[in-house]
């Protein structure tokens, strides 16, 4: 489970752990400061690569960070 909390008003939540990942899959990645859409690349183990549209950009995240779009 990744656990979020809102800093405005102090609300608390759960969702699971993408683990039906698979190349291919379109999905959505939480980072600090950004959130990325993309297509996964690969996926190993906890991490997951992720190709932005049209090859813009390849970045690798961990799979909490990760949600199936």
């Amino acid at each position: 489970m990744v656990g979020y909390r809102c800093e405005q008003c102090a609300n608390t939540w759960t969702r699971p752990v993408e683990d039906d990942l698979e190349v291919y899959d379109v999905v959505r990645v939480d980072l600090p400061g950004a959130t990325l859409y993309g297509t996964v690349w690969q996926v190993e183990g906890d991490r997951v690569q992720v190709r932005g549209t049209g090859g813009a950009w390849l970045r690798w995240a961990e799979r909490r960070q990760v949600i199936l779009y």
